[in-house]
């Protein structure tokens, strides 16, 4: 094989859509952080916003790409139970089983939000909070299982993403919101 072909194998379609998954839920996560701090102008924050959802979305099709393409692989040989059922498979269950929760976290995210007005507020903020574990469920089934990662390239970007997000994270909780900063500059005045 060569070419073309090398490029549509089972292997090659797998990690692709599984690097390709990863990086789209590291910038969905990413854009989500960076949208809850309120600190951009409404257009600004309206695309970081649609960066947000639309990298989820994409995310969640690619890793559905992932699962389904294993299907075909004939050197594991992976059940529909096996990619379906957390812990299920036969070869590495638990790292296997992460990436099947990462996955099904994904959908619970877009539904919750696409849901947001019957669950509320605060329900629904409850169950975004979920992000967090699948993003890092999703970082783990990848350095772990995935053949790239002894790659410099691929190293680098997990450390990088996952740095990142731990950056923005504890920026999020450190910082006041601009609404907190303005009570507490007018509490200081009085």
């Amino acid at each position: 094989m060569n070419g073309l072909a090398d490029w549509l194998t089972v292997w090659a379609t797998t990690r692709a859509a599984g690097i390709t998954c990863y990086l789209l839920l590291f910038l969905s996560t990413g854009a989500g952080i960076l949208t809850s701090l309120k600190r951009f102008g409404l257009k600004t924050r309206a695309g970081v916003l649609f960066l947000h959802q639309s990298a989820g979305w994409f995310g969640f099709l690619f890793g559905a790409l992932h699962g389904a393409v294993l299907l075909f692989d004939k050197y594991v040989g992976y059940s529909p139970m096996e990619l379906l059922i957390p812990f299920a498979a036969r070869t590495h269950p638990y790292l296997t089983g992460l990436g099947t929760l990462s996955f099904y976290i994904a959908l619970i995210l877009i539904a919750s939000s696409d849901m947001m007005k019957r669950l509320g507020k605060k329900t629904w903020r409850a169950i975004h909070f979920l992000a967090f574990p699948g993003f890092f469920m999703g970082l783990v089934h990848g350095v772990f299982l995935g053949t790239d990662s002894g790659k410099p390239w691929m190293k680098w970007t997990y450390i990088a993403t996952a740095g990142l997000i731990v950056a923005l994270t504890v920026f999020r909780i450190a910082a006041p919101s601009p609404a907190g900063a303005s009570k507490a500059r007018a509490k200081a005045a009085a």
